[in-house]
């Protein structure tokens, strides 16, 4: 069983298109757990009448920092594997199955994928941003983040996502390389055990948890650093939900910086 975890704050049509997004790519069994920060444009209610059972809401009473929400998906979570996911992405199809033939496997406990942040070369990176950038801007200005929008930004960036994912899959599959892409993690539950799960104090949670993972496999030799799985491909709209005049995190007072945590370890990563 997969078990998704994803906070939201606002961004309805975002998120109707995103699980839309989950239900049509997503393989097997699966629930998608909605950690809500306090939504107030609808997004909220809109998960939680859906007419799924696998879709679970849980209410923060007020809006939290990204590893405190993690945390509380994971006491939610009945998987065997957690996929953390920013509600601001579209999957392609087999994401999680082709995740499958690597996750836990050789030490492989943490895993990421490709998208436009971050692709198998630099080249192909800086195109399909700069390529994604040009078209998201101007249509973003000129209409909103509407969901007709979103998705003809998805069409003139890639032309069919899918059609893109499956040449991604069969030029590069499971090849790996270290680093990650933000907005899709997916770990074992071995691996949020020997963890300890997220860091409560790292809003930049990504970073510590590629730090952590590499810094256990130096020393203990049982989980791989974070690393992407070149040939699984996903969108993600970057900042979108940046728009979002966010609340204050009500847990702000015990969050610091991965240089305050890691040092110089940090500049050398």
């Amino acid at each position: 069983m997969l078990s998704i975890i994803t906070a939201i704050y606002n961004q309805l049509q975002m998120n109707q298109l995103y699980y839309d997004s989950i239900v049509k790519s997503t393989d097997g069994e699966w629930e998608l757990i909605i950690i809500d920060n306090g939504s107030t444009d609808g997004s909220r209610e809109f998960f939680e009448n859906l007419s799924d059972s696998r879709v679970k809401v849980v209410r923060n009473d007020g809006n939290y920092s990204y590893p405190f929400c993690q945390n509380k998906g994971i006491e939610n979570a009945s998987g065997d594997v957690m996929a953390f996911l920013n509600n601001d992405i579209l999957l392609s199809r087999h994401w999680n199955s082709r995740i499958a033939e690597v996750l836990g496997k050789e030490g492989y406990e943490v895993l990421s994928v490709s998208s436009n942040d971050n692709m198998p070369t630099n080249q192909q990176t800086r195109h399909i941003s700069r390529k994604f950038k040009r078209i998201k801007y101007p249509l973003l200005a000129l209409f909103g983040s509407k969901r007709w929008v979103l998705k003809l930004i998805v069409r003139l960036t890639y032309g069919n996502l899918d059609k893109f994912a499956e040449k991604m899959w069969e030029k590069y599959s499971t090849n790996l390389k270290k680093g990650f892409s933000g907005s899709v993690v997916v770990m074992t539950r071995k691996a949020i055990e020997i963890l300890n799960g997220w860091d409560p104090t790292q809003q930049g949670a990504d970073f510590d948890m590629a730090l952590r993972t590499s810094k256990r496999w130096e020393e203990e030799g049982d989980i791989r650093p974070l690393s992407i799985i070149e040939g699984v491909m996903v969108h993600h709209f970057r900042r979108l939900t940046m728009r979002e005049k966010f609340p204050p995190f009500k847990d702000a007072s015990n969050l610091r910086s991965l240089e305050e945590k890691w040092g110089d370890r940090v500049k050398n990563s």
